[in-house]
């Protein structure tokens, strides 16, 4: 027996890995995969279920969320300027971070929502660049360059626009409920999504500098707000879906949609073949997690497994790999 190999645990979290390494679950966590379910019992049932649940709902075939920053605001121009954008110069209306209908504020105001809509824009940035040279002056402490983060969040067409909505709103509340944002969603591109405006200073005094894990992380939880309102949705990392990133930037590749810049080239830092390794890394857990299920018995997921890898990855799994079991009696935990 080979006790370098990778344990069920181990493929199972590479799979779902925020990051390009996988990392152990925290102690007593109530995700799915909090527990150990190796070889010789000592898994507790609700967290081998969960884990089950979780890689089924991913081959399963259920749509995939999309959290994408699409650009950065590093001015009271460019925060104003993307507002504009959302909002359609007035005409979609867009919600502040407390829910309130910022056209309705305008109207109370006998204001047109554009005006209005530029105020608070303005405040937004006004209160972010208050503070992001604090500290400036001290050797070796760098400005602040960004003010705010715009994201867009959406699902494929088809989905109920009701429920999404309030699942984009309960995102956030959740997500960024320390921090302004502003929320306006579009239907222009035949499928519903919300475009958010984020103040990365939050309340306490904390700057976000958001990172691929973050991401990661956000896809995720926006993927659970949407189930909890009834939408099935996946937050499968893109690696191990079979999909490579091709290296580009996706907040200018959205730019040059805009028509505000020409589609990016690849980053310096891009490999064909690392990327197609990475891929391979995960083609690879997912047969042995296919391999594990066969062994147990469990024939339902190992042929998932199994289908969902020879539909999206071009692997081939290594000579005698485990197949079925015709009964329970091989059945492993």
């Amino acid at each position: 027996m080979n006790t370098n190999a990778p344990t069920f645990e181990d493929d199972y979290r590479f799979v779902f890995a925020k990051s390009g390494k996988a990392r152990a679950p925290r102690p007593g966590s109530s995700k799915p995969g909090g527990g150990s379910t190796g070889a010789g019992g000592g898994a507790k049932p609700t967290a081998a279920a969960g884990m089950r649940s979780k890689l089924m709902g991913a081959v399963s075939g259920k749509p995939q969320v999309m959290v994408k920053i699409t650009s950065f605001g590093k001015s009271a121009q460019n925060v104003k300027d993307h507002v504009d954008y959302i909002s359609r110069k007035g005409e979609i209306e867009v919600l502040d971070s407390t829910g309130e209908n910022l056209s309705e504020y305008a109207e109370r105001e006998g204001r047109a929502p554009r005006d209005a809509l530029e105020d608070v824009a303005a405040d937004l940035a006004a209160a972010q660049e208050a503070q992001r040279g604090e500290g400036a002056e001290q050797a070796g402490v760098r400005r602040r360059e960004r003010l705010t983060m715009n994201l867009m969040l959406s699902m494929p067409a088809g989905t109920d626009t009701g429920a999404f909505e309030l699942a984009t709103r309960d995102f956030l509340s959740e997500q960024f409920s320390d921090r302004d944002h502003l929320l306006a969603f579009h239907d222009d591109r035949g499928h519903y999504h919300a475009h958010i405006v984020v103040g990365l200073k939050s309340d306490d005094g904390k700057w976000l500098n958001p990172r691929k894990a973050d991401l990661q992380e956000w896809r995720e939880n926006f993927a659970e707000a949407l189930e909890s309102r009834g939408i099935d949705a996946q937050a499968t990392p893109a690696y191990s879906r079979g999909r490579g990133k091709g290296g580009y930037r996706r907040d200018l590749e959205e730019a040059g949609k805009r028509g505000t810049r020409r589609r990016p080239p690849r980053s310096p830092s891009y490999d064909a073949d690392t990327e197609s390794a990475a891929i391979q890394k995960r083609a690879a857990a997912w047969s042995r997690i296919g391999d594990h299920y066969a062994k147990a018995g469990d024939r339902d997921a190992a042929q998932a497994i199994r289908d969902y890898v020879a539909d999206r990855f071009d692997h081939h799994p290594a000579p005698g790999s485990a197949k079925p079991a015709r009964g329970n009696e091989d059945r492993e935990r």
